[in-house]
């Protein structure tokens, strides 16, 4: 990857400081669409049912002497940022970048953190460079980003929209064809574990399973998109997939019997449910999030 210093030029300073927020959000049931054309990164993606949460990652910018990016007061970089960064960076002057992502969702556990962190990050260092992109152009950039790291397919366009967003087309947020949801609820986790999104969408055994049974569960909802039948049609998806373990299907069961709705977060070993946080806590670690009816957005 080329270094951003090495490829900038003369630019008028910019302005700091400025701040973005991308909600996180978790994904019900996909289907992953590659098209024949592997470099048509604005039609591919997912079709599937998302949902933005409250929670997120929000992105800071100050003036600084070299590129450095901290998350949580840490040092912190991820080659998907790091591409996002570097195609937004080429071509300006060599100035220092301070990006402080501030997040209270976990990396690797079905929240959408990558995209998160770099919608969040492109937005804010489009406008503190006076790049005057138009909002798709910035979005379908980190699309492409995602894609080609393969850290996520569908995320980037559930977090431009906010609320629950049915991708109906897939492809990147200027061409993917969505209807949204304004549900008021808020939903309670149980996070045992994280799963590596690349692994699974590397392969073509595990993709073809998820490609037919999310295109079922996507013809469901929609024939009756309630906010009960996202968790029963997740939960048909996950196990027809064989992504959910026994672990997470005991707990499931366990909450059902107890009269409560649940099912598992795509990709992570996390049980989303409306099951009280009190008894969830006796199975491991706990948090809840209200839906978040916005998008990407300033902080």
């Amino acid at each position: 990857m080329v270094a951003l210093g090495d490829t900038l030029k003369d630019t008028p300073e910019p302005k700091f400081k400025f701040r973005y927020f991308s909600p996180a959000s978790i994904t019900a049931f996909f289907s992953p669409f590659h098209g024949k054309n592997p470099e048509d990164f604005e039609n591919i993606g997912s079709t599937g049912v998302g949902i933005n949460l409250e929670s997120g990652v929000t992105a800071e910018l100050e003036r600084s002497d070299s590129v450095e990016i901290r998350l949580n007061s840490r040092k912190f970089t991820f080659p998907t940022l790091d591409l996002v960064l570097e195609k937004l960076i080429m071509g300006y002057s060599d100035i220092g970048l301070n990006l402080n992502l501030k997040s209270d969702i976990p990396p690797g556990y079905g929240f959408g953190f990558s995209a998160s962190a770099c919608l969040s990050s492109a937005f804010a260092v489009s406008e503190a460079l006076n790049m005057n992109k138009g909002f798709f152009e910035v979005a379908d950039l980190v699309h492409e980003c995602e894609v080609r790291c393969a850290t996520g397919l569908g995320d980037v366009v559930c977090q431009s929209y906010g609320g629950v967003v049915v991708r109906k087309k897939a492809g990147a947020p200027s061409k993917a064809r969505v209807e949204k949801f304004l549900f008021d609820k808020e939903i309670n986790f149980l996070m045992l574990g994280d799963i590596s999104t690349s692994k699974i969408l590397k392969d073509d055994e595990i993709v073809r399973s998820i490609q037919y049974h999310g295109g079922i569960a996507l013809e469901k909802f929609l024939r009756n998109p309630t906010f009960d039948s996202i968790f029963l049609l997740s939960n048909e998806f996950a196990l027809k997939t064989g992504l959910m373990d026994d672990e997470v299907l005991e707990i499931i069961r366990e909450v059902e019997h107890l009269g409560y709705k649940a099912s598992m977060v795509m990709l992570g070993k996390v049980v989303f449910t409306d099951c009280p946080t009190e008894i969830l806590k006796e199975y491991g670690d706990v948090f809840s999030s209200k839906i978040s009816q916005f998008g990407i957005r300033r902080a």
